[in-house]
């Protein structure tokens, strides 16, 4: 591995990155969601938390985070549901319309790789999708072994 190579694989990482959450925002904006809210309903989506336990996975504090669920509850998104055992804690749990919602984002997903992949060649596609996976399985060995990175 030559010296620039893993400089060269930080920067075209850093710019899909860039360039998809530009995207990204534009889809947000026409669905009146912001980033956080986002974020916030894809943490509750195959499991209820409370919003201390979103507050943590989302690095946000808690008044903030009390804040995007007031307003997803208010847009129907999700709703608080007290605990049967310990009536003090709340859960926020998504809503009928996060399944509806997920569905619209699955399909501008697919559409907008759709569109961004048209003009390549199976074997380009291929290619890629063997090169990401082959990244991944990396990020995911040394991430889980942390010391891996101490060499």
């Amino acid at each position: 591995m030559s010296v620039d190579q893993p400089s060269e694989i930080s920067k075209v990482i850093r710019k899909l990155s860039r360039l998809y959450r530009t995207s990204a925002i534009k889809f947000l904006k026409d669905l009146d969601l912001t980033k956080p809210q986002l974020m916030a309903i894809f943490e509750i989506y195959n499991e209820p938390k409370t919003i201390g336990q979103l507050s943590e996975a989302l690095l946000l504090s808690y008044s903030t985070v009390s804040g995007i669920v007031d307003r997803l509850e208010r847009d129907g998104f999700v709703e608080r549901i007290r605990d049967q055992a310990d009536r003090r804690m709340i859960w926020i749990r998504k809503t009928e319309k996060v399944g509806q919602f997920k569905s619209l984002i699955d399909s501008y997903t697919d559409d907008y790789y759709g569109k961004i992949l048209k003009d390549l060649s199976p074997e380009q596609i291929g290619s890629i999708i063997q090169a990401l996976n082959l990244l991944s399985e990396q990020f995911e060995k040394h991430v889980n072994d942390p010391e891996s990175l101490c060499d």
